[in-house]
């Protein structure tokens, strides 16, 4: 049945897009006020938290529990991978920046950046698993398309031409081997 993995996915896509929201929020404060130590709201670590949790939820349940559909769509196939990789490197842009604009003060206030540091991480691997379950779709949805002729059968390999042509030997010339 195709319901629950659209409401599976749905609601990771939800949580991701939270998640999205967030690392644009933290990129806008941080590039405004660089050198500072941001507050976090208690609203908006909260909302951080349950997206996290949401992800982690869907996303486990469907792995463990709700196969992905045999659709079949090229294009789309395409455009839902390109889209998982895009979302991931947002995450790992904030990460970066993250780490470049707080490893000169973690001699002075580590303990500080220590929750800071672990929801990011969180937020980083809930992106990853977003990434891979848009590329496990991507992938079943171009699961269809052949990029060449099927491989032979056990039964076609007496009617048809062999697997790998014969490569001549260096003392034989093209006229030696046909003879063979």
């Amino acid at each position: 049945m195709v319901y629950p993995y659209l409401i599976c996915l749905a609601l990771q896509t939800t949580a991701a897009f939270a998640l999205l929201a967030a690392i644009q929020r933290a990129f806008r404060i941080v590039i405004d006020d660089l050198g500072v130590l941001h507050a976090v709201s208690p609203m908006e670590l909260t909302l951080l938290v349950v997206a996290i949790c949401a992800f982690q939820a869907a996303y486990w349940y469907r792995l463990a529990r709700v196969e992905i559909p045999k659709w079949r769509n090229v294009v789309l196939g395409h455009i839902v991978g390109f889209v998982g990789r895009l979302s991931f490197v947002f995450g790992a842009a904030l990460f970066s920046l993250f780490f470049l604009r707080h490893t000169p003060g973690l001699t002075e206030g580590a303990l500080i950046l220590v929750p800071r540091i672990a929801i990011l991480l969180a937020t980083l691997f809930c992106l990853y698993c977003f990434t891979l379950e848009l590329e496990r779709l991507g992938n079943a949805l171009q699961s269809a398309v052949s990029m060449g002729p099927p491989p032979p059968t056990a039964g076609d390999r007496g009617n048809s031409r062999p697997l790998q042509a014969e490569v001549p030997s260096p003392g034989l010339d093209g006229e030696e081997l046909r003879s063979k």
